[in-house]
């Protein structure tokens, strides 16, 4: 399944007028297909939203057949993703040491579900700490709320 999901992508790409590069292979759980080339600026988009968007349509075209039969299909661009969930997990411990040094719940910009799970999970079992998402649709946002009950100590007032 991964020629036929490299081809799909590779017209896609050529149908919006971006001239790239584009690999692909299977993983246990998943297919993940990558593009690279001088113009993978604007395959990403802003904060991602055109390569979530590609992702979308390239799972929606593979989307027939049994559901056992099919992986979901992964599209990045030259590591964006790691690199954005880097950036996203480093933001997610300096937003809780904020939390943690005011008391008070900090709330996070509106972002994509995929870029909330990695803060979700970046601070899942933080000592005192909880998380959520509050908000509908594109508004949706991150909560980090610290635990009023909790004692912090003296390193609430560290930066980590």
């Amino acid at each position: 399944m991964t020629e036929p999901a490299v081809a799909k992508l590779r017209e896609l790409l050529s149908r919006m007028g971006i001239e790239a590069e584009v690999s692909g292979r299977e993983e246990v759980d998943h297919i993940l297909l990558d593009v690279s080339g001088p113009e993978t600026g604007l395959v990403i988009g802003k904060k991602g939203a055109t390569l979530d968007a590609i992702q979308y349509l390239v799972n929606k075209m593979f989307g027939h057949g049994e559901p056992g039969d099919r992986k979901p299909i992964y599209v990045d661009a030259e590591g964006y993703r790691q690199r954005r969930a880097e950036s996203l997990q480093e933001l997610a411990q300096q937003l809780a040491a904020k939390a943690r040094k005011t008391l008070r719940p900090v709330a996070v910009d509106p972002m994509s579900p995929a870029d909330r799970r990695v803060m979700h999970m970046a601070l899942a079992g933080t000592p005192g700490l909880t998380t959520r998402s509050e908000g509908e649709g594109a508004q949706r946002r991150l909560m980090i709320i610290p635990d009023p009950q909790f004692d912090f100590g003296p390193q609430a007032d560290d930066n980590p």
